[in-house]
């Protein structure tokens, strides 16, 4: 079972890399991260 979720998140971050979706994920991650503690 842990082998089957490791291969589709493997999958799914292929395809996110592939798609050229990786800064648009790291720009959410980091605004939300300034959010948090309350700098953004």
């Amino acid at each position: 079972m842990r082998i089957v979720i490791f291969l589709a998140a493997l999958l799914t971050l292929a395809c996110g890399i592939l798609q050229q979706q990786q800064l648009g994920v790291l720009r959410k991650a980091s605004t939300i991260c300034l959010e948090c503690i309350g700098i953004g």
